[in-house]
């Protein structure tokens, strides 16, 4: 029975029901003139009916409640009026037959005080006379009672009964009428922080327990008086004591709780629980202590621990492996003895490996003994049974996890496993065969031929599988190893069927054999699957394969057959993985299984023993672990997922720490200091100062990113309601953090992007130039908005009636429009005249390498077009077709189409104007007929291109197709074409001119006609010159060009048909596929190839038009009955070949037609192919006269009338807001579009922006710079625009405008940024200092004066100078570079590459037995090693690296050490590579530093310094002086990764890879980090240093807000 002691209470007295049950205006805490009568009764019992007691022993019923006579004694007492108390129900169940076991039991010590709270509310306290009098008297009776003793007087109050009123336990008397009971007192509630202590709530679940007669609470009462003196005045001198004893009935308890009547399946679950709930806590275990919260993996990891020691030295001697050549570690012993016990083996004393006389199985049933009885009790699922039943029991099952931290030789104890546990003497494929009857197949148990060994199956990742095969042999070479690389690459047979084919195959191939005199082949050496596989000690297979293999792994599903049908015995194929009996299954990094395929193929394969090996062997949270429990098989003593989930619940971690205690042990590096020999590993920050490009690119992504975030600099939201967007955020970070690298970080491999090219990335001055082009283009759209803008606002102005000058504000309007206007078109026509020079360069560079090349001789066809190359060809232009001269002409193609828009543009304005001034009256007709001339000149030039080219492809139709020699009579075939044939060819010869006759001539003449009518409607005068432009030009055009269009099509159909009709195929361009269906996908596809613009749509008429037509020429198609020339041709040379002698005068006439039938055929199809050339010309004719008309039509509607949506008013200050917006935004461009130029400049000329100011002519680090190209700090430039004068350049005096300067940032020594002003408040910046592990300056300045090529921004390019430095002064030495991010990894890739670095990524180069891990150690020339962050690098070995580089700082420290992390990676056991630091100089000597060096590469004053500065403030920074040195330990740095619940989850979802931020208050802390500091950190300093008019010297920060 559990005690859980007193708990003490204080209880006011003057408290109403109302205050404490809600309701009641009685004294609910206590009933003072029923205890009062109880104490009377005590001190005065009646003689006859004295109170009867239960005895504590017996379940008698209770009796028969009875009333109370009146109490006889004092006055006082008769006088009291009863206060009214609610009867509270009691039900008491019969509980004959059952027997009280106590397992419960508490005491409440309640004082009562009539004293008030501080805050009470009206209504909830009481102090009328009639309380006060209970009061009094109650304290009198106590008073006599206490007088002359010092002690406490104990006194016994006999049982209560405890019931639920509303939502409090009540004790009511034990004498009751019917089932109520008279008020006593209130229990207190009990509440406590530690579950584990005991609540009031406890007792409520006995009290629902009670009612179904599973549980009895036996209360009695005490009260204790005080000596006088011991209470204050507000304290009444006594204290009650109830003691509360819970008892089960048994066997009442061991009762199902469906065998209720009227028990709903919902309130048996309730039920169920509730009695789970208290048996647990009456039963309870210790939580373990390093339990916060939730059950995390953090805490996964705390409850495991290592092997238990040895029973002696020869034990410990027994563990090591004859034939495995590493000795090994103590720790390593002790987990191979633990890896033998959970295979049944276990050590004696002497040292011999024997089998476990006993095996049992972790079991969640409790054996719970209590005074004579005893019962046990399932701690999980709360099932209660006598001691006698017996519980659940499973067959031992032999495995575990092996969990030992990263780096410290789970391989080779995993090896040691296989040397030391061999298989049973009688397992073979041949001895020992069962069959499975659900798999329906016989599985046979092997053992592998090695004396030491039994046959292990190791599952791995693909990236692991030659590792463990290196492993394998390194450390035990006498294991014989098989790579399974599937079902279907055996090579022997696999099952029965299989080995009977091979065996009649042979006897097959030997009698052939035999009848040559060869020798046979034998067929003793036929062997199946598991005889082959027991020759192997150890077989190697991956994830991969064990997914291909499930769809053969399953038996086949059973159909039914008929009745007295034969079928044939077609034998499915089975995966050969299940058709035998491993002695055991390893599956190497565990987690990786997961759900799907891969954990339902392991479930079928056979096996004695099961270990799941992994540094992590959870993925992302405590709920994967099932998947290894499916694996190990233990999964059923938990059961189903419902359990699952609640062994995982915190309440039930004591559980939860047994169960796992029991099937895996974790060894920490932290506790082997003294047995480990790895190298101390010391970790370095590199701060990397941003270019001013980068930077430029960084904080205008920063200013983008906020303003889609809606927030300002600050953090506060720019609109009410304001609600934060994770996703959103998430994103925005991860690309804030990908350009700290690079600008491109996040835009070159995108998966399934098609449209991905090789050379896409670009070098940081590239990235410069895009940016100026495209900063270009946006001025230059902006630029013709504003000017849209203004003529907007002027045709606005002309409809405000109420304005009588309305049109001359709207002619100052228009004027203004055409200045700016011309500016856009001055600007452009600049452009394209610098393109142009850079054009001409192209051209010189082109016919400098043609001049350079040697003369080759002439080659003609095949050799022609195998000897070009781009750089001999060029364009229309000159320009070279290569990369380059492309991107120049699409770029001046671009340029020449803005130029038309902007002439477009003026073009409007011209109109409108002369429509103003034809307003305006006479007096301005000069003004006007000016305008609208010059509005003419710009239509014409506009349409000039495009009408020249309509009139070229008008000219080149007035050249007549005779010109080639075809006319109408050329394409008439004369009749009769042939002689008169003899008796054989008659027919044939008749068929040839009915279809000469009756299709190709009408057919001929029908082209013709067609042909000219086309002709006379494409060479119409254009006529725009003569015509107004009224706007309905385009309508016009397609009015006259529809019936073209129409004719343009038959015609094209109609060429085809005529084709068909001479040699059966509609166009010779093709070839199509002969069946029905795709020959008349070919007929429509001819009818309609008419080659026009698919934007124009057939007039009514034109439709109607179109089936006469094609009616028309499909009747002439019909004569042909399936016939043709060609036929003809075909059915000539059929009837000369059956003349069998050639002296017959018809042979001789056959022969005769069949050359004059194929003349016809070669004659008319030239014909037909000039004619194709011909429509070519009309089509080009026609899609130019299209696109004249449409470029007219574009004209007319730009000088359209002005519309309006809302009012007019409305309307007006919309434009007026456009128009101001576009002209701020202006400014701020070409502000940029300055300082981007100012930045080429600078690069072009190899020197910086000058960081000296011009007004004070200090060095700075961040400045503006003016429209005039002047340089001023950021201090002196705030201080002068505040002054009166400010409005111009302190220099020249041109006018500055505060939104037309740019920011920058040139390299400055390291002061903070001053903080930014925002709507009048200064944005917070943090003053903590964090002392980071930074790299040696000295050291950095070596690396900084390293020469390397290629501009990829300067953290790369800081990188490869490190690389190259150790290049230069450790040779040999090899390196890790990680990176979140695969585009990151694809620029150092180049880099590198540029710089004769070989470097190799982790996913290239995976052969068979040569993966990229075993490269990288065996190849010396590749010195780097490049992963991934979010790729699974779980498992791998790379101790031959000695330094590990992170391309940028992470958020969760634990995913840099644990398993998935490069710094796993190489601090293991076998790492003896000594590094740098104090290095260089101990090599020098011949003593290298036995230490691995890990550098984190960050971007200073960005995202990334505050991840860093995060990590530190939550005391989990590797980087900080006292973390940055030592052995880590994983479990202390994956707090952060136990938490993985996300904030805001996308709808896809996805498996959290990488460095993934989950919760939003970690991005907004990286983002606005002084959000989440401690205020003193963001006071000011107490000093600063100012200039002398005041203002302070402040360096100047970044152009975004900070």
């Amino acid at each position: 029975m559990r005690d859980t002691g007193t708990s003490c209470h204080s209880l006011f007295l003057r408290a109403t029901g109302r205050h404490y049950l809600g309701d009641g205006s009685f004294r609910p805490a206590l009933n003072i003139t029923h205890l009062l009568r109880l104490l009377t009764e005590l001190l005065d019992p009646v003689p006859d009916k004295g109170k009867k007691r239960v005895a504590q022993d017996t379940l008698s019923k209770p009796p028969k409640s009875k009333r109370r006579r009146p109490v006889p004694g004092s006055d006082k007492g008769n006088d009291l009026q009863a206060l009214t108390y609610p009867f509270v129900h009691h039900y008491a169940p019969p509980l004959e037959g059952n027997t009280r076991t106590p397992i419960l039991r508490h005491t409440f010590e309640i004082q009562y005080t009539t004293d008030y709270p501080a805050h009470s509310l009206e209504g909830h306290f009481q102090d009328d006379a009639e309380w006060i009098r209970e009061e009094d008297e109650l304290r009198d009776v106590l008073q006599s009672l206490g007088e002359h003793t010092q002690q406490p007087r104990v006194l016994d109050l006999g049982h209560v009964l405890i019931e639920k009123y509303h939502h409090k336990l009540i004790g009511i008397s034990e004498e009751y009428q019917e089932d109520r009971g008279e008020w006593l007192f209130m229990l207190p509630t009990v509440e406590e922080a530690d579950p584990h202590s005991f609540k009031t709530d406890i007792l409520e679940l006995a009290e629902s327990l009670k009612t179904y007669g599973r549980v009895s609470i036996d209360t009695s009462l005490r009260l204790t008086v005080m000596p006088s003196g011991a209470c204050d005045s507000k304290e009444l001198p006594f204290r009650l004591h109830v003691d509360v004893t819970v008892s089960i009935l048994i066997p009442r308890i061991f009762d199902p709780f469906g065998g209720y009547k009227g028990v709903t399946k919902k309130t048996s679950e309730s039920l169920e629980s509730t009695q789970r709930q208290l048996l647990r806590f009456a039963c309870a275990k210790s939580t373990p202590s390093t339990l916060q919260g939730l059950v995390s993996i953090p805490f996964f990891y705390s409850i495991l621990g290592p092997a238990p020691t040895l029973p002696s030295e020869c034990a410990i001697e027994a563990v090591q492996p004859e034939e495995l050549l590493p000795t090994l570690l103590p720790f390593q012993r002790r987990s191979v003895a633990w890896l033998l016990e959970r295979e049944g083996k276990t050590i004696t004393s002497a040292g011999d490996i024997i089998p476990k006389t006993e095996t049992s199985e972790y079991s969640f049933w409790q054996t719970i003994e209590e005074g004579d009885e005893s019962f046990q009790f399932n701690r999980l699922t709360g099932q209660v049974i006598a001691a006698s039943e017996i519980a659940e029991d499973f067959e031992p099952v032999f495995g575990g996890i092996l969990a030992e931290e990263p780096g410290l030789g789970k391989t080779l104890e995993i090896i040691s496993l296989i040397l030391l546990n061999p298989a049973p003497p009688d397992r073979s494929p041949a001895q020992q065969i069962r069959w499975d009857p659900v798999e329906r197949l016989e599985v046979k148990a092997i053992k592998a031929r090695h004396t030491f060994a039994s046959t292990t199956l190791i599952v791995t990742p693909p990236a692991l599988a030659s590792q463990w095969i290196d492993e394998l042999a390194t450390h035990a070479p006498t294991l014989k190893v098989l790579e399974y690389d599937g079902w279907s690459k055996v090579p022997v047979p696999i099952n029965a069927t299989q080995l009977e084919e091979e065996r009649a195959r042979r006897a097959k191939t030997n009698q052939k054999h035999s009848k040559k005199g060869q020798a046979p082949e034998p067929l003793d050496d036929i062997i199946d699957w598991c005889t082959w596989v027991n020759t192997f000690d150890v077989v190697v297979t991956t994830y991969n394969v064990l997914k291909t293999d499930f769809n053969v792994a399953r038996a086949a599903p059973v159909r039914p057959r008929r009745k007295d049908v034969v079928y044939s015995n077609v034998e499915r194929p089975r995966s050969p993985l299940v058709m035998c009996e491993w002695q055991r299954v390893v599956m190497d990094e565990v987690q990786m299984v997961g759900g799907g395929k891969t954990e339902d193929m392991v479930s079928y394969i056979p096996r004695l023993s099961s270990f799941a090996v992994s540094g992590t062997p959870a993925r992302t949270q405590v709920q994967d672990l099932i998947h290894v429990l499916k694996f190990l098989r233990v999964d059923n003593a938990v059961g189903s997922t419902r359990l699952w989930n609640r062994l995982i619940q915190p309440s039930y971690a004591a559980e939860l720490a047994d169960f796992f205690r029991q099937y895996t042990i974790r060894t920490m590096k932290s506790t082997l200091e003294a047995e480990l020999t790895i190298p101390q590993q010391t970790r370095y920050l590199v701060g990397i100062e941003m270019g001013r490009i980068e930077r430029h690119v960084y904080d205008q992504t920063l200013e983008a990113v906020l303003q889609e975030l809606g927030l300002d600099a600050r953090g506060v939201a720019a609109s009410a309601g304001w609600e934060t967007d994770g996703t959103v955020l998430r994103s925005s970070l991860r690309r804030l953090r990908g350009i700290c690298t690079h600008p491109q970080v996040g835009q070159l491999q995108r998966q399934n992007d098609r449209l991905f090219k090789p050379g896409a990335l670009k070098t940081i001055e590239q990235v410069l130039h895009t940016m100026q082009d495209q900063n270009w283009r946006n001025v230059m759209d902006d630029f013709k908005s504003k000017v849209q803008a203004i003529v907007r606002l002027a045709q606005l102005k002309q409809h405000n009636n109420n304005d009588h000058n309305r049109y001359h504000r709207s002619l100052e309007l228009l004027l203004a429009a055409e200045k700016e206007a011309n500016k856009l078109i001055d600007e452009i026509e600049l452009a394209i005249t610098d393109h142009d020079v850079k054009g001409d360069v192209l051209k010189k560079e082109a016919a400098a390498r043609r001049t350079s090349q040697p003369e080759l001789p002439s080659r003609k066809g095949k050799e022609r077009e195998l000897s070009w190359t781009p750089s001999e060809d060029t364009d229309d232009d000159g320009l070279p077709r290569t990369p380059a001269g492309e991107e120049h002409g699409i770029k001046r193609r671009a340029l020449q189409q803005r130029l038309r828009e902007s002439r477009m543009v003026l073009h409007r304005v011209k109109f409108l104007q002369g429509d103003t001034y034809h307003v305006l009256g006479d007096s301005f007709s000069a003004e006007e007929s000016a305008a609208y001339a010059e509005c003419e000149e710009m239509r014409r030039n506009l349409l000039k291109s495009t009408e020249d080219e309509a009139n070229r492809g008008m000219a080149q139709l007035d050249v007549d197709v005779t010109k080639h020699g075809i006319d109408e009579d050329t394409l008439t075939i004369p009749l009769p074409y042939l002689e008169e044939g003899g008796i054989r060819s008659r027919d044939i010869v008749d068929q040839l001119h009915e279809i000469i006759e009756d299709v190709l001539n009408v057919q001929s003449a029908l082209l013709w006609e067609w042909r000219t009518h086309l002709h006379k409607l494409l060479t119409q005068k254009l006529s725009a010159s003569e015509n107004e432009a009224d706007g309905e030009e385009y309508q016009r055009s397609l009015d006259d060009q529809g019936e073209a269009e129409t004719y343009l099509q038959a015609y094209t159909a109609l060429l085809a048909d005529h084709r068909e009709a001479l040699v059966s195929e509609r166009t010779l361009e093709k070839k199509y596929r002969q069946t029905r269906t795709a020959v008349k996908a070919t007929v429509a596809e001819a009818d309609n190839a008419s080659g026009l613009p698919s934007d124009i749509e057939l007039q009514p008429e034109h439709e109607v038009l179109h089936q006469e037509l094609t009616e028309q020429r499909k009747k002439l198609l019909r004569e042909l009955n399936s016939r043709s020339v060609k036929s003809i041709l075909a059915d000539l040379t059929a009837a000369t070949s059956r003349i069998n002698r050639d002296s017959d005068p018809e042979k001789a006439l056959l022969k005769e037609a069949i050359a004059e039938v194929r003349q016809l055929i070669t004659d008319q199809g030239a014909n037909l192919d000039k004619l194709d050339a011909d429509l070519a010309l009309f089509r080009k004719a026609f899609n130019q006269r299209i696109l004249y008309f449409r470029q007219l039509q574009e004209i007319s509607d730009s000088v359209t009338q002005v519309t309006w949506e809302k009012t007019f008013d409305e309307a007006i200050q919309e434009c007026e807001a456009e128009k101001a917006r576009l002209k701020d935004k202006l400014k701020t461009s070409r502000a940029r579009q300055r300082y981007l130029d100012n930045l080429a400049k600078d690069r072009d000329e190899a020197k910086d922006i000058d960081d000296e100011c011009v007004l004070c002519g200090c060095d700075f680090e961040r400045g503006f710079i003016t429209a005039c190209a002047h340089v001023f700090c950021e201090g002196c430039m705030k201080a002068w625009l505040q002054r009166r004068e400010g409005k111009a350049c302190p220099v020249c005096r041109v006018p500055v405008d505060s939104k037309n300067l740019q920011r920058f940032t040139v390299n400055g020594p390291e002061n903070p940024a001053p903080s930014r002003i925002v709507n009048g408040e200064m944005v917070p910046h943090s003053h903590r200092k964090i002392e980071y592990n930074m790299i040696d300056p000295e050291l950095f300045d070596s690396i900084e004066h390293m020469e390397c090529f290629g501009d990829y921004g300067r953290k790369i390019q800081t990188l490869v100078r490190h690389l190259l430095y150790l290049q230069e002064n450790d040779p040999g030495s090899k390196s890790i570079v990680f990176s979140a991010w695969e585009d990151s990894l694809h620029i150092l890739q180049r880099a590198l590459t540029d710089n004769a670095i070989q470097c190799l990524r982790i996913d290239q180069g995976r052969t068979k037995g040569n993966n990229a891990s075993k490269r990288f150690k065996s190849d010396p020339d590749i010195r780097v090693l490049l992963l991934h962050g979010e790729r699974e690098n779980a498992g791998l070995n790379i101790t031959c690296a000695s330094r590990v580089f992170l391309l940028e700082s992470v958020v969760h420290h634990g995913f840099e050490v644990q398993g998935k992390s490069t710094i796993a990676r190489i601090d293991r056991l076998g790492q003896t590579r000594p590094t740098e630091g104090t290095l260089i100089t101990a090599i020098s000597h011949g003593n290298a530093c036995m230490t691995l060096a890990v550098y984190c590469y960050y971007a200073e004053d960005t995202v990334e310094r505050n991840i860093l500065d995060l990590a530190a403030r939550r005391g989990l920074s590797l980087y900080t002086k006292e973390n940055s040195a030592g052995t880590l330990n994983a479990s202390s740095f994956d707090v952060a990764a136990g938490d993985k619940d996300i904030d805001s989850p996308s709808k896809k979802k996805h498996a959290l890879k990488g460095d993934f931020i989950s919760k939003i208050d970690d991005m907004l802390a990286i983002l606005f980090p002084h959000m989440f500091e401690d205020v003193e950190f963001l006071l000011p300093p107490d000093e600063d240093v100012r200039m002398e008019d005041g203002q302070a010297n402040a360096v100047t920060g970044p152009s975004r807000l900070r």
